[in-house]
């Protein structure tokens, strides 16, 4: 059986993994795929917090703090990207009410116009 360092040491590599996929997965804007990666990376910092109980594995602390961190930052920037588009929506919501009111002003094609189109052609 594996030590509790060697074990802290190998979750650490698959969470330092987990958060640089979060980090590249924000950027590209796959914001689905980044709260998957967020899943899957739970469990790791569960058992790592379980394992950070046991003798020799404190060594890596600092390291576990960094990650998370890091995964905090990405988290963020999750946060921010999501409230600038639900401004956007917000945006285009009120556009479209804007353009639902003009369209009941518009007036109907007629013949006469259809006419003058056809002949321009």
């Amino acid at each position: 059986m594996k030590s509790a360092a060697e074990t802290a040491r190998r979750l650490l590599g698959a969470l330092e993994n987990f958060v640089q996929q979060e980090r590249i997965l924000l950027r590209a804007g796959h914001y689905a795929q980044m709260a998957a990666v967020q899943r899957r990376a739970s469990p790791v910092l569960f058992r790592l917090s379980q394992l950070g109980r046991e003798p020799g594995v404190a060594v890596f602390r600092e390291r576990v703090a960094a990650l998370v961190a890091r995964r905090r930052e990405n988290l963020s920037g999750l946060m921010e990207r999501r409230d600038a588009l639900g401004a956007v929506r917000e945006q285009l919501s009120a556009r479209r009410q804007h353009l639902q009111v003009l369209a009941r002003y518009r007036r109907p094609e007629g013949p006469s116009r259809i006419k003058r189109l056809n002949a321009a052609v």
